[in-house]
Order: structure tokens, then C-alpha cells, then sequence
């Protein structure tokens, strides 16, 4: 397949973001890529990105977002700039919500209370209902949701034209229509390539060997990019929120495994909990991080060990989906829903694969997941516990004499220690036969 070379600028424009930014994820490096996409977006013209963003671009330390720049806020359904849009206004929980017998394809299609009172249903069978707050949105502006044409007043693009003929407007210029397919495309295809990369299984065994391995499988291919060997790659440390440690549990650890002050634990356990990960640390010391990464794995803390290439792409993959998102249900010019209808053409492609792929077909076979493994250890540290509490007795020979003495030493423990310990959890006063 054939790569232009509008699209071969972008391709590079992703590769080199990581290393530009000295692979440290950041406010800056989220600003570069979001530009980046938008300038390809807008066909590397100027005209047309001050067109998109309504004559004024965000300043360098603001963050980029179109839903703003076209005042796609709550409440932006019903304002001037609405007028020729769908409405989308989304139901909230006890909302009015009312259908059209004569006008609607079927009973799903709706209408929020604004829309309703703002277009002509004089005769017609109508019903209410109450939204549950489950979802749902409001048709109007939707052509394929009414057999008869409904003009509202808030909407339509002239409520004086007959059967909702708006005015005609030219189409967008092939090139800008090209440029938007190739952008929101490769998107799509980029964070395959990452994320196919990226190990599913967080708590394989990690070793130096394996630890490189991962990095050269992570390479982009020549094919869409033209990515050269690092021969001394720093690598991550990063740190993964799992659900069942508290804050305080991390902060203690990462502090006592980095040899920080509890302050530094305390931001990254608060990080890992408000975002789902946090990189602790960077070196080029494969051999140091495993050692960090053995004390803070001691409680089963889940830590993983990449390259810092590899996860800054995973970051800039996180920056791609909110950017597909922001721009949803934004126009281009007088088009409404160009690039929404390109979202979800694009989506349904094939993947133009740029990378080895090495973890592609993780999910095929079922997803992996730790639940027996946390119940094996917990039951493993919960027997430790009992054992101490005396609250487990092995079984041994009953000729032995001094069998008796030994479990009567046993049964001398704290009985408050054996009524908390019932207490706290679950009774295992088991025998276990010797192996």
C-alpha cells in the first residue's frame, strides 16, 4: 500500500515525539501531539485549523480541545451554534421524554421537551414518558429517525423551508476530506501498534534478558517508519493500581524500595490511584529497577519494568482516544458530521500493521487475570498467620510421647490472640498431614 507523503510526515511526526521530549510524558509533550494531529487533520493548512478552531488557536500552554473552541458545552445543544446539527441532548434520570407516533421510524426514536415544543405536532398521537437515567438521546436533527420530516425551531436550518430542505452547502474539498480519512486512520492504526506490543500478563517473572527482549519486539516497522536501534535504552518503572492495596500500603513501599522520603511514596500511591499507573522511576540500570521493583512486589504490589520509549507511546495512546473523543460530533466548516462519520468508518478498517505485534492475540484465548493467584497467596499468608497464632496444628504419630506435650504447648498460646484472630477472619483451625 501506498503512503503519501502528508501521511509519511505524520508517521514521523509519532515516532520522533517520545525522544523529542526526552521520554518524559508531560503537559508539553501532550500539547506537541494533540498539534500535530490537528495541523494533519486540517490538511497542514493554517486557514483551515483557524476555520476549525473559530479563528483563534489555543496558546501553547493551553490545552488543545475543539469541543471548547466550538462551545460544545452542556447546554450547547439548544444555542445558535446548534442550528443545522442533530440536537444529542442526553437524557437525565425523570427527564420528559416524548415520541411521535405519525412522525417516528419506530419506537425508539425521541424527542427531548425543547425540541418538542419547538416543532409542529398539532393532531399527531403523542405519549410522555420519564427517562430512567440510563442513556438515550434526543433525535431531532437525526433524518434517518423520522418518516415525516421534523422541523424545529432551535435546529432546523431555516424553519421557514417545506419538508426540512435546508440550504444546500458545497462539500468539503477533496484533498481536506483526504487528510481527515488519513488522520483519524492512522490514529486508529497507531494505537494497535503500541498497545499490541504491550505485555496483558503485568506479573510475568522479569529478568534483564527478558526485560530487553520486550524492548526490541516493541520496534515500529520500517514500513510506516523509520525507527533505529537505541544501543543503551533507559527503561520504566511503573507502578499499577490493582484494587486492594491502600494508599498507605504503597506509600510505605515505593518510599522504602526507591530509598525516598515517604512524601515521594505518598504522590506516586496517589497517582497509581487516581489514574491507574505511575511511573516511579527511570534508569538505564536494568539491574537496579529489578531490585526496586523485588521490595515493592513483597506485599504483591504489581510493578512492570519497559522502556521509557515504549511507555511514552502508551501515554501519547492515551492522549489519541480523548482526542477521538473531543472531536466527535464537531464540524469542519458546515459539515456536522464528517468527522464523526469518519470515526466510525475508520474504526471498522483493517489494521495497517506498523509493529511486530508481539502481544496481538492476547484477549483471543480469554483475559488474564490474578484472582486465583491473590487468593493462593492470601490463603498462603493467612495460614502463616495461624500457624504463629497456633491456631493450626500439624498432625503427628500418636506413639510419639512427646507429640501431646507439644500440641498441649501449642494449646498454652493467648487465648485473646485465638479470639481475635477468630475474630478478624475466617476460623481455618484445619490439620494438615505433613507432606
Amino acid at each position: 500500500m501506498l503512503i503519501t507523503n502528508r501521511e509519511r510526515r505524520l508517521c514521523q511526526s509519532l515516532q520522533d515525539l517520545p525522544a523529542k521530549h526526552g521520554y518524559r510524558y508531560n503537559d508539553s509533550a501532550r500539547n506537541d501531539l494533540l498539534q500535530a494531529l490537528f495541523n494533519h487533520l486540517a490538511a497542514e493548512r493554517k486557514d483551515v485549523l483557524l476555520g476549525i478552531f473559530r479563528g483563534a488557536l489555543p496558546a501553547e500552554s493551553e490545552p488543545w480541545t475543539l469541543r471548547d473552541a466550538q462551545g460544545l458545552v452542556e447546554g450547547a445543544e439548544y444555542s445558535e451554534e446548534a442550528r443545522g446539527r442533530r440536537c444529542g441532548h442526553i437524557f437525565k434520570n425523570t427527564e420528559a421524554v416524548y415520541r411521535c407516533k405519525n412522525c417516528e421510524v419506530d419506537e425508539t426514536c425521541v424527542l427531548c421537551s425543547r425540541c418538542f415544543n419547538a416543532s409542529e405536532h398539532d393532531g399527531h398521537s403523542i405519549s410522555v414518558t420519564h427517562s430512567s437515567g440510563n442513556g438515550g438521546c434526543c433525535d431531532c436533527g437525526d433524518p434517518e429517525a423520522w418518516k415525516s420530516p421534523v422541523i424545529c425551531g432551535i435546529h432546523a436550518t431555516n424553519s421557514s423551508t417545506s419538508a426540512g430542505k435546508a440550504k444546500a452547502h458545497p462539500e468539503l474539498p477533496d484533498e481536506l476530506l483526504d487528510s481527515i480519512r488519513m488522520t483519524i486512520g492512522r490514529t486508529f492504526d497507531y494505537i494497535c501498534d503500541v498497545i499490541s506490543c504491550s505485555p496483558e500478563q503485568l506479573r510475568l517473572q522479569k529478568t534483564e534478558d527478558s526485560i530487553r527482549h520486550d524492548e526490541r519486539l516493541s520496534h515500529l516497522a520500517s514500513k510506516w517508519y523509520e525507527e533505529a536501534d537505541d544501543p543503551d535504552p533507559e527503561f520504566a518503572l511503573v507502578l499499577w493500581n490493582d484494587e486492594k492495596h491502600t494508599v498507605d500500603e504503597v506509600t510505605q513501599q515505593v518510599a522504602r524500595a526507591c530509598k525516598r522520603e515517604k512524601r515521594f511514596g505518598w504522590d506516586k500511591a496517589n497517582e497509581t490511584n487516581d489514574y491507574g499507573r505511575s511511573v516511579v522511576t527511570y534508569s538505564k540500570d536494568v539491574k537496579k529497577l529489578l531490585k526496586i521493583a523485588k521490595i515493592i512486589e513483597e506485599i504483591k504490589i504489581t510493578v512492570t519494568i519497559r522502556s521509557s520509549r515504549d511507555t511514552f507511546r502508551e501515554q501519547m495512546c492515551g492522549t489519541m482516544i480523548e482526542w477521538l473523543q473531543d472531536i466527535d460530533g464537531c464540524s469542519i466548516e458546515h459539515d456536522h458530521d464528517v468527522l464523526r462519520n469518519t470515526i466510525c468508518e475508520e474504526m471498522l478498517k483493517s489494521w495497517r500493521t506498523g509493529s511486530a505485534a508481539a502481544n496481538s492475540a492476547v484477549g483471543k484465548e480469554g483475559m488474564d487475570d490474578h484472582e486465583v493467584e491473590d487468593a493462593r497467596w492470601e490463603a498462603t499468608q493467612l495460614l502463616g498467620r495461624h500457624f504463629l497464632l497456633g491456631r493450626v496444628r500439624p498432625i503427628v504419630p500418636d506413639s510419639d510421647s512427646d507429640a501431646n506435650s507439644n500440641e498441649n504447648d501449642l494449646d498454652d498460646g493467648d487465648d485473646e490472640a485465638d479470639s481475635q484472630a477468630n475474630d478478624d477472619e475466617m476460623d481455618l483451625d484445619l490439620d494438615l498431614a505433613p507432606e
